[in-house]
């Protein structure tokens, strides 16, 4: 076996192996004038892995990729794509070389070219027979082949996305990044295109950076999550320890769907207007004053007769219920795998299960 390290391949018999290399983020600053809108972010994707950055508008996010992808420049740290020497500020490789898919949220697709013209419209670099070969395999991967000689306008918005990611995905990337790619698509069709849109990035081996504002994509597309918070890594984590472990009230709180209800830490519980929590994990002195978050489904409710806890609102959400209920000008939301007993206005009584419910320090937002 030989190896050509220029090429970036590996020769071993009559097949040819593209070597992928990491996409490596090291202390990344970035400010829009006085806002600093990154904070030493650091980073490193593997080569087919999906890392999805999450957190809410204006947290970064979105200033990263462009960083990456050599849109915006580098102020500060260094960004390292595939064999690329690393980018450093003021050095910096320019984009038409770094090799990124990216697929915007607009998928500004050609609207005179035919699907398989917009897919094979970044291979100028390879014959007419191959464009149309890899064009054709790329649309395959998206499930789109049958609609190769149709033109964007006759897609369904969601089609439309598929035939942008077959678009970034033909050049065979060097890394792939989506930036709220599929915001725009029907909710009814976004869990059945994430999904192959998940299949395609993972075949493609490239590392795949991933934007997004919404916890539930993020699960459903991610092999890692970091959470960006104010410009900063808050939390880097595979999806099931970020479910059950948040490290900061504001991760929990994305994952739980849910506001903070205040407590005060008591020997081991948590005392709230819905109740003592027992068993929770509090890593806090006694008498000190908390926020609690709580797993919807976490929370169980009987009906009671002491009135304390009342519910405010009961919806019928297809597999679930949602249960509001409120006490001294707090509420909670329970879900609820079956019909509720009581109705709106009812007294209820809130017990939990431990695991699902989150206590963190009101004055440090960054331990649990």
């Amino acid at each position: 076996m030989s190896t050509d390290s220029k090429e970036g391949s590996v020769q071993t018999g009559a097949t040819q192996l593209s070597l992928r290399d990491p996409v490596v983020i090291s202390d990344v600053s970035y400010s829009f004038g006085v806002k600093r809108v990154l904070d030493h972010v650091s980073l490193k994707v593997a080569p087919g892995e999906i890392v999805c950055l999450l957190g809410a508008s204006g947290s970064g996010k979105s200033t990263l990729l462009r960083i990456i992808a050599g849109l915006l420049p580098l102020q500060e740290g260094t960004v390292r794509i595939g064999g690329l020497k690393p980018a450093v500020p003021g050095d910096e490789p320019p984009p038409e070389i770094r090799n990124c898919g990216f697929v915007f949220q607009d998928h500004v697709l050609f609207p005179h070219l035919t699907v398989i013209d917009n897919v094979a419209f970044g291979l100028f670099r390879t014959s007419a027979s191959e464009r149309i070969s890899r064009a054709l395999d790329q649309l395959r991967e998206v499930g789109l082949a049958e609609h190769a000689q149709r033109y964007p306008d006759t897609l369904s918005g969601g089609e439309q996305q598929r035939v942008a990611l077959a678009r970034a995905l033909a050049p065979d990337p060097s890394v792939m990044l989506l930036d709220e790619a599929f915001a725009n698509v029907d909710s009814a069709l976004r869990r059945n295109l994430r999904e192959d849109a998940r299949l395609a990035l993972r075949a493609s081996g490239a590392p795949c950076i991933v934007v997004t504002h919404d916890p539930e994509e993020a699960m459903e597309l991610a092999d890692r999550i970091v959470v960006l918070q104010d410009g900063r890594v808050v939390q880097d984590d595979l999806p099931e320890a970020i479910w059950r472990n948040p490290k900061t009230q504001f991760v929990a709180s994305l994952f739980c769907g849910t506001d903070a209800i205040t407590g005060r830490a008591m020997e081991g519980k948590v005392e709230t207007v819905f109740g003592t929590m027992e068993g929770v994990d509090v890593k806090m002195r006694d008498c000190q004053e908390c926020l609690v978050i709580a797993h919807p489904e976490s929370l169980h409710l009987e009906a009671s007769s002491v009135d304390t806890v009342r519910v405010v609102d009961i919806r019928f959400l297809g597999d679930h219920y949602l249960v509001i209920v409120e006490a001294s000008g707090e509420r909670l939301r329970v879900i609820s795998a079956v019909q509720p007993t009581f109705a709106t206005g009812d007294s209820v009584s809130v017990s939990v299960e431990p695991e699902g419910v989150y206590v963190y320090p009101v004055d440090d937002n960054e331990s649990h």
